[in-house]
């Protein structure tokens, strides 16, 4: 249109109008295409292919609603629910209207013997995102044999991850398997499990740590080496960059990992594709020196290498990081180890017990007290660090559930009013100040909060069966086991408890206080709740699971 009606002015001001209207017109085509762009990118966002979301680190961003208070007990805020055959660990991975998960092998005992309730196989289900109903399933069997309801892992804890196309599901035992999008097999790469080549006495499945992910063409994944390369240890776990169409290696990394550490990846963090891994854990893992690597995606070589040898320095967290900060967490000594993540050199060291501001609620007085700038090293065996995969970095503040066993010991109650047991905690990582804040742990019989009471749960599957064969995975998730890992969105976080508990909380408040958080979200009744999940966001929906139901949350 623009270049017909140029065509009928004359003369050098009718050459420069032609000139104008050309590119108005490239300018609108253009402005139609980043459109377009922007419009496919959106709805790509909506998706959450594997279970550290869209980008790696365990966040995304959207327009829609984020439901953020809700009762699965009472229906609040509920859009659906589906009774699942049989418990199960893993992430719920969403692409458009499907969902993607794995479940046990349903037991087909009718005894609450944990003996008699082991199974080395799982489901691989792909169901209607809209409705929970089975679209087709699939089952993978291994090598191993697992119990139900681990308070730490079962066959199911890695997560499926899909790229819209062709859907990965890995059974810990030892098999990862690609299927197309209709459930049809495509390939599948078997290995023995570090247990099974080092120590064949206690061959099981710990990889709950471990989330698979794809990165453009590549499928990454961990597993123990088993060739004579000698610049690598048999036995030890490496990142497996594999082809993802043929499962062919590309690539295995050159630092090792533990099978305890959750890697966390970012595209641009440090100007290339790029993966964090940590090495030291419990049972002896053999990977060491204890630390983290930058390793290069591209073509699994080190980027950098960092030795953080102390005690008390494990890898049992996720590896995150930004393009400023990369956190290293030392349990014995509480303390934080900050490094820059680029080159991976220390730059502090943050006290979680010294200089915080705590906040703990007091039923007396019915509201929150502050004691700014407290020394918690004033209380006998005070000990705080990072719950086990609860710690998540957000707006150069990392976040975490606190653990502290010690306040547990029935001389040392008489502490709880000056440090409760159940807290969250944030941290500045430039400034290094701490804030602490003690939160409810479940609702009464009235519906109100109740506070500073350790409590039990169940370990029910959908059949009534106490399938739990460990007494520390009936406990209420603050010690001792691996709750699911953390996720933001938007500008909420939220954390699952192992009693089925899903805390909110705002990370754009000035302090750490009642005004960051945002709601206990219960997954079902209290003391018959059981989840070892991370929640999902897509469409405007969080999707969640306990060992009884799938879960659809949003505003009806």
């Amino acid at each position: 249109m623009f270049d017909s009606f140029a065509g009928t002015i004359h003369g050098p001001r009718g050459n420069w109008f032609t000139l104008a209207m050309m590119q108005m017109n490239t300018i609108t085509l253009s402005l139609f295409v980043v459109l377009d762009c922007f419009c496919c990118n959106v709805a790509i966002a909506q998706d959450w292919p594997q279970a550290a979301g869209p980008h790696g680190d365990w966040s995304t961003r959207t327009e829609a609603e984020v439901p953020s208070s809700f009762n699965v007990a009472t229906g609040d805020n509920v859009l659906w629910t589906r009774t699942m055959e049989e418990s199960g660990q893993s992430g719920i991975v969403v692409w458009n209207d499907r969902l993607f998960l794995t479940i046990l092998e349903p037991c087909k005992s009718e005894s609450d013997d944990p003996k008699e309730n082991r199974t080395s196989s799982i489901r691989a289900l792909c169901l209607d995102a809209s409705s929970g109903e089975t679209v087709w399933e699939y089952g993978i069997d291994s090598a191993v044999e697992t119990g139900y309801m681990g308070g730490f892992s079962d066959l199911t804890s890695p997560s499926p991850i899909t790229d819209g196309e062709f859907v990965w599901f890995t059974n810990a035992g030892g098999k990862l398997v690609c299927l197309d999008w209709q459930g049809k097999f495509v390939w599948e790469r078997s290995w023995r499990s570090e247990n099974e080549i080092l120590k064949p006495e206690k061959a099981f499945p710990f990889n709950k740590q471990f989330e698979p992910f794809i990165v453009d063409d590549t499928l990454v994944h961990a597993e123990p080496y088993e060739g004579d390369d000698a610049d690598r240890q048999a036995g030890w776990h490496y990142l497996y960059g594999l082809e993802k169409k043929t499962g062919k290696e590309k690539w295995i990394s050159q630092d090792s990992i533990t099978q305890y550490n959750t890697p966390g990846y970012s595209f641009d963090a440090i100007g290339k594709p790029s993966v964090l891994i940590g090495r030291g854990g419990y049972h002896d893992v053999p990977e060491s020196p204890s630390g983290y690597s930058m390793i290069d995606l591209a073509n699994g070589k080190r980027i950098w290498k960092t030795v953080l040898d102390g005690e008390g320095d494990t890898a049992l967290s996720n590896a995150c990081f930004n393009k400023d900060f990369a956190v290293w967490i030392s349990e014995d000594d509480n303390r934080l180890t900050v490094l820059n993540s680029s080159s991976g050199k220390i730059q502090k060291t943050i006290d979680l017990r010294s200089n915080v501001d705590l906040r703990v609620y007091n039923q007396v007085l019915g509201r929150y007290v502050l004691r700014e700038n407290f020394d918690l090293t004033a209380l006998p065996k005070s000990s705080i660090f990072p719950a086990w995969y609860t710690n998540i970095i957000a707006d150069n503040h990392l976040y975490f559930m606190c653990f502290n066993d010690d306040l547990k010991q029935p001389l040392m109650k008489r502490w709880r009013d000056l440090l409760p047991v159940h807290c969250f905690a944030r941290v500045n990582l430039i400034t290094g100040k701490v804030e602490i804040m003690e939160v409810p742990v479940h609702f009464n019989d009235r519906g109100d909060y109740l506070w500073n009471e350790e409590l039990k749960t169940t370990g029910l599957n959908s059949k009534g069966l106490d399938l739990i064969s460990d007494v520390r995975s009936k406990r209420d998730g603050w010690w001792w086991c691996f709750n699911g890992n953390p996720i933001k969105v938007n500008d909420t976080l939220f954390f699952t408890t192992m009693i089925g508990n899903c805390y909110a909380f705002k990370t754009n408040t000035k302090h750490f206080d009642e005004s960051a958080f945002v709601a206990l979200n219960p997954l079902g009744p209290r003391g018959e709740t059981w989840s070892m999940n991370t929640p999902t966001f897509a469409d405007g929906k969080l999707f969640h699971r306990t060992s009884k139901k799938l879960i659809c949350v949003g505003k009806p």
